[in-house]
């Protein structure tokens, strides 16, 4: 199972996308990936793990809109965790079964599966390796990360076709920006949200995390180059869940000091960073559910 330790103060829920053909979109992440359906308003499509009651991706139907401008910031992808290699292995085996078209890497942390849904939003499926067997850090202190072919007949030696497709356990383990600037993402994920920066050294790329995690975010500028179009295909927002009411309050001061706070409540507040892509950091226990 992940290591909880990585999540105490904090968990990624809810990553909402405006998507022009909803069905299509949802028969993909509930035939191909196993996600099930949870209760949400019209126009939208809440997914979650079999048996889970938190959704990981909301789909907003936004039939007129426009596609996300090429070079614009938005969603790079957003990478949902497995319990353990053989779950990996498990929906490694349902993509090849399925012709679905893949990327994989390892990255010394992790172990992942690359792909994107029908409508070009990027996904990440992986698993951690356990802590003690990360690579070690570097002499700075950062995170040791590298790109490596990953070894796939290994990995489908593990799967079995009589586990669940989405077994309970999955979660977001971090989500990945495209961002027009690695300097402004680091001053909002990093300055005012409190993720440490665990690895810089990637060229084009930013990695940052909390209790002692590789990376909960991520962000890049290899094919993005200007702020978000409001309004358009892709990711709309995504939701951050504190554990703590002190962590809660020491953020949206943050937020609201450097211009960042678009809306706040008891326990919920929306910000905004300089590309116009949109968080909601909710205090667990507060009013879930989408903004747009």
């Amino acid at each position: 199972m992940p290591d909880e330790r990585f999540f105490q103060s904090v968990e990624l829920t809810e990553l909402t996308l405006r998507v022009k053909d909803l069905a299509h979109v949802q028969a993909f992440y509930e035939d191909v990936l196993g996600f099930t359906r949870l209760a949400a308003p019209a126009g939208s499509v809440a997914l979650a793990p079999p048996g889970a009651a938190q959704a990981l991706v909301v789909l907003h139907a936004a039939p007129n809109e426009a596609p996300r401008p090429r070079g614009a910031a938005g969603l790079f992808h957003v990478a949902f965790l497995y319990p353990d290699r053989a779950a990996l292995a498990r929906a490694l085996r349902r993509l090849l079964d399925l012709d679905v078209s893949i990327g994989s890497a390892d990255h010394g942390v992790s172990e992942a599966i690359y792909l994107s849904d029908p409508e070009g939003n990027g996904i990440e499926l992986y698993a951690d390796r356990r802590q003690d067997a990360w690579p070690p850090r570097m002499d700075d202190g950062q995170v040791a990360m590298y790109t490596d072919a990953l070894d796939i007949p290994a990995l489908l030696a593990l799967a079995r076709k009589s586990d669940p497709l989405l077994p309970e356990g999955t979660r977001i383990g971090h989500i990945h920006l495209s961002v027009a600037d690695l300097g402004h993402a680091e001053h909002f994920y990093s300055n005012a949200l409190g993720f440490g920066v665990t690895q810089r050294s990637y060229p084009g790329a930013l990695f940052l995390g909390r209790d002692g995690y590789h990376h909960h975010i991520g962000a890049n500028i290899w094919r993005s180059h200007q702020a978000a179009t409001p309004g358009t295909l892709g990711l709309a927002e995504f939701t951050l869940r504190l554990s703590q009411r002190d962590d809660f309050a020491a953020i949206t001061t943050r937020l609201t000091a450097s211009g960042y706070l678009r809306e706040q409540s008891d326990s919920v507040a929306v910000a905004q960073d300089r590309d116009g892509l949109m968080v909601r950091v909710l205090l667990d226990g507060g009013p879930s559910g989408p903004s747009r």
